[in-house]
């Protein structure tokens, strides 16, 4: 298996984001990269791992997003 890759959160934030959809998709793929281990951050956040807050009760996640943002 190859090693994990070292890199910035910067980085990992551009190169995630030219794919990502949204912010909430570009965060989840870096939660998923990092605290499996697959990349490693390096710099001051050498070690770091990434936690999420849980979205609330309310929403659905099968809901569809459009749905979601007219809630008020």
């Amino acid at each position: 298996m190859k090693p994990p890759d070292n890199l910035t959160l910067l980085d990992l934030v551009k190169t995630v984001g030219q794919y990502a959809e949204t912010t909430d998709e570009v965060k989840a793929v870096i939660a998923y990269l990092v605290n499996s281990g697959r990349v490693r951050l390096c710099g001051s956040l050498a070690g770091s791992t990434v936690d999420l807050p849980r979205p609330p009760a309310s929403v659905s996640r099968l809901e569809p997003a459009a749905a979601r943002s007219r809630r008020i």
